[in-house]
Formats: C-alpha cells, sequence, structure tokens
C-alpha cells in the first residue's frame, strides 16, 4: 500500500486525528492552509505592482470563474502582494445588487488618503482632496458611524461619476507617485455593479494607463463579468487582463489536501487522496469541505480510501444544506422551477429554448423573464449567445437530488 509523504515525517509517529487541530475549512473567503494552483495569477499582479511602482503601464486584473473556485481568496492574496511591495491598500469592496457603489468607493478613498497622509503628509493637498470627495459627500448614518453617499451639487463635482472618479484617481495617483508608492483597489462579485459604474471604473483606469500612474484595481466575478466590462467601453478589451479561475488540476488538488495535513503530521493513502480529488472534482470549495470531514471521521493517520467512503454521503448532505440550498432559496418558486428543467437536461450548458420547452413554454422565448432574473441573480451564466448553466459547480446534480422537475 503506499502513501502520500512528505520526507520530513516519520510515519511511526503519527497521532489519531484530533478535530481542533483540522486544517480545513469551508467558509466563503478564508484563505485555505495552502492556496495552491494560482501561481500565474499571482505573478501577474505581482509584475503589474513593478511595473507601476516604476512608472510603467501595465493591464489592471479582472478575474473571473464559477462559485467556489477561489476567486475571494485570490483577491485578499493579491492586496497581500500590494502590502508587502509598501502600496497603500484597503479592504476590498463586496458588491451586491443594492450596494452603494459610490459610497464604497469613497470609503476606500478615504481609507488611502488616511494613510497617505500618515505616511507622507498631504498638508494643503488634503484640502483639494477634501473637495473632491465633497462628491461623495460624508455624513453620520443612523448607526452613528460615518456614511458616504454621492453628491452631484457638491461645489466640486461636475455631477457625472466617471469624470469626478477619473479626476480624484488622477489626483490620487500623482500622490502617490510623487512618494514612490501606489494605491491598489480591490473588487468583489464586480459582476453586480451598474453599467454607469462599470463605465466610470474602466474611464479612470484607463486614464491610469495613459498616465502611468501606479493605481491599480483588481475586480472579480462570475463568469459572465469579462463581457459586461468589455461592453462599456471600446477599450476595455486592451485594459484589463482577464484571467478566467477553474476547477484546480490533479497535482495542486492533491497538493492543496496533502500539504496541510503532513504539516499536522499527518499522511493519506494515495487511494484516498486520489477519491477525495474525484469527488471534489478539483474544486477548491469541495475539496475543503471533504478534507474537513474526512479528517473528522478518520480514527488516525494514515488516512485510508474507507475512511473517505464512510464520510462521503455526510459531506454530500452538508453541501446541499449550507453551499447549495442558500443559492436555491434566492431563487422564486418559478425560477426554482426554471432551474429544475435545466438540471433535468443534464449537466452542463443547456439551449435555453429547450428549458423553456421543458417548462411547458410553446415558444423558445416562453422562459427569457425567468433566465434574465436569474442571471441577475448570479445562479446562472450564459456560456454563449443561446445557452444557460450554473454559476455553482455541481448545482444540477444537487437539484435533481432534492428537487427533481417531476415534483413541480
Amino acid at each position: 500500500m503506499t502513501y502520500s509523504l512528505y520526507p520530513l515525517i516519520d510515519s511511526d509517529r503519527f497521532a489519531p486525528l484530533d478535530a481542533v487541530t483540522n486544517p480545513y475549512a469551508m467558509s466563503a473567503g478564508n484563505p485555505p492552509p495552502a492556496l495552491t494552483g494560482r501561481d500565474a495569477q499571482l505573478r501577474q499582479w505581482e509584475v503589474l505592482v513593478q511595473r507601476l511602482s516604476a512608472g510603467r503601464s501595465d493591464q489592471s486584473l479582472v478575474v473571473s470563474g464559477l462559485r467556489g473556485v477561489g476567486k475571494t481568496v485570490l483577491l485578499l492574496e493579491l492586496q497581500g502582494i500590494a502590502d508587502r511591495a509598501g502600496w497603500v491598500t484597503s479592504d476590498p469592496i463586496e458588491v451586491r445588487s443594492d450596494t452603494d457603489f459610490r459610497a464604497e468607493l469613497a470609503d476606500r478613498t478615504f481609507q488611502a488618503l488616511t494613510h497617505l497622509d500618515r505616511r507622507v503628509g498631504l498638508g494643503e493637498r488634503a484640502r483639494a482632496f477634501a473637495a473632491l470627495l465633497q462628491g461623495f459627500r460624508v455624513g453620520v448614518g443612523a448607526d452613528g458611524g460615518v456614511e458616504f453617499s454621492f453628491d452631484a451639487a457638491a461645489p466640486a463635482s461636475s455631477g457625472d461619476l466617471e469624470r469626478d472618479l477619473t479626476e480624484l484617481f488622477v489626483r490620487l495617483g500623482e500622490v502617490a507617485a510623487e512618494h514612490r508608492t501606489g494605491v491598489a483597489f480591490f473588487v468583489d462579485e464586480m459582476q453586480f455593479l451598474k453599467r454607469v459604474e462599470l463605465e466610470a471604473v474602466a474611464a479612470a483606469m484607463h486614464r491610469m494607463s495613459q498616465k502611468r500612474l501606479p493605481v491599480a484595481l483588481a475586480g472579480t466575478g462570475l463568469p459572465q463579468l469579462p463581457g459586461l466590462v468589455v461592453e462599456t467601453k471600446s477599450y476595455a478589451e486592451r485594459l484589463f487582463a482577464y484571467p478566467r479561475l477553474d476547477r484546480l488540476d490533479r497535482a495542486a488538488a492533491r497538493e492543496a489536501l496533502e500539504r496541510p495535513a503532513n504539516e499536522e503530521g499527518v499522511a493519506y493513502e494515495d487511494g484516498a487522496l486520489e477519491r477525495l480529488v474525484e469527488l471534489s472534482d478539483g474544486y477548491p470549495a469541495f475539496l475543503q469541505a471533504y478534507g474537513r470531514e474526512v479528517w473528522n471521521t478518520a480514527p488516525a493517520s494514515p488516512i485510508t480510501t474507507a475512511d473517505v467512503l464512510a464520510a462521503e454521503q455526510l459531506v454530500e448532505r452538508k453541501l446541499d444544506e449550507q453551499f447549495f440550498h442558500a443559492r436555491f432559496e434566492k431563487a422564486t418558486p418559478t425560477e426554482r422551477r426554471y432551474m429544475s428543467a435545466m438540471a433535468e437536461l443534464g449537466d452542463g450548458p443547456q439551449h435555453s429554448g429547450q428549458v423553456a420547452m421543458k417548462m411547458g413554454y410553446k415558444s423558445a422565448s416562453g422562459g427569457s423573464v425567468h433566465r434574465d432574473s436569474l442571471i441577475k441573480k448570479g445562479l446562472i451564466y450564459s456560456p454563449e449567445h443561446g445557452a444557460v448553466d450554473f454559476t455553482v459547480p455541481h448545482f444540477a446534480p444537487f437539484m435533481r437530488r432534492r428537487y427533481p422537475h417531476a415534483d413541480h
């Protein structure tokens, strides 16, 4: 029997597994114990930061992918790279359908200005920034906290988000360049931005590129995000780089499980690792889910194939009740019928006309209202014209297990 071990581990000293030291955790956006398979994207951002710091231009990043591939985790890693390079950063903006993006940008810009002022002392320049930020009015919310909103009537505001954001970024970039630093903004769930907001971001970043100012943006979102960005401006296709995150390959998936276990003095049988990679399909979120439950059910190291088999149904049930059902609940009853019809047709992309027919509509366009609503909610997307697919991996099997089409 073959065990997959790192050389520094002595198999004679393995102890029974302890739930307290379990290295795996399935929590949205939490960094995994071993980030694997994302070296290309990390290196791409490192080069960007270095080039902008040297007064050169480069493409900011718009990263897309399905749910559960680690987009938010990657965003936090990119923030860490900028921090270590001495750049000014702030927490990512998480966009929702009801997010006031202009207010969030004002908040992050205010944070950046505060950090810059502490480092270099903005002096009189702070007045100019204050005037610009009047267009992103600062007030006090009902909870007593600072509240930001856009005030088109402010004296320094043009009333145009695109123009005002560009001017704000130019001023910010000029100060950063003078003091040999940079500023990075991070936006998660970017597909929920309104078109006017995407246009403003694209225009502002275009100006940064033209003037070679050290202001960078990293945005993440669902697979439709690149298309939404490209539609905003004629130059947007060349303005950003659009890396696509997918499932991990076999080697990276094995390492994501094996490395943190080995650091706790625990090994896997080779067959157990292979079965976990197969069950998770290489998706980072599922790797964490299976790793966590298998660890908690295995009596001792090495973790065996039998241990994995014993935990399979438990993991499937937890994924159904937590990961999948949380998305299912966002849909209306009719939208759920649309999703069950999609799932009934099979895994992968389905023709929207066939989905409509499956629902009982006489025309191919019958389900278009439900399709468009589900796309806006981030539950499905259109990988190509006339096709739809789920944004969550393995969602079709979940629908067939829990909400088969025949039940509606």
